[in-house]
């Protein structure tokens, strides 16, 4: 349970460092301990050097983007089970962390029109 930014960022730190020894990143869910459901789900890959943030509400699907030309998928790895995701959702770790961040700081609702965040139909 994560309750600060510095924990945030502690967390983070550890999840990419034991990712640089893993041949695929890691990916993480992340919900709000007191209503796991009443907020959006959160899915997060976090490697040594690359990223991405996914995020679902009820009405709406998030994602971060990158590279919009790239094409193709990625592996992630989610507790030993190989999860493809589109190449172009990965970022540079900085913005991994600015939505986690974000996601904390506003109780679980990462505010629309968030920084490199992308509504996906």
């Amino acid at each position: 349970m994560l309750a600060t930014q510095d924990e945030l960022s502690a967390f983070i730190d550890r999840v990419s460092a034991e990712s640089a020894a893993q041949p695929c990143p890691s990916l993480i869910e992340v919900s709000i301990a007191e209503d796991p459901y009443g907020f959006p789900a959160v899915n997060a890959g976090i490697g040594a050097d690359r990223g991405y943030v996914r995020i679902s509400g009820a009405e709406d699907l998030r994602v971060t983007q990158g590279d919009p030309d790239t094409t193709g998928e990625l592996v992630y790895d989610f507790q030993g089970h190989e999860t493809l995701i589109p190449a172009n959702y990965e970022v540079p770790p900085e913005i991994v962390r600015s939505v986690l961040s974000a996601y904390l700081d506003h109780g679980g609702l990462v505010p629309v029109g968030f920084p490199n965040l992308v509504e996906v139909s």
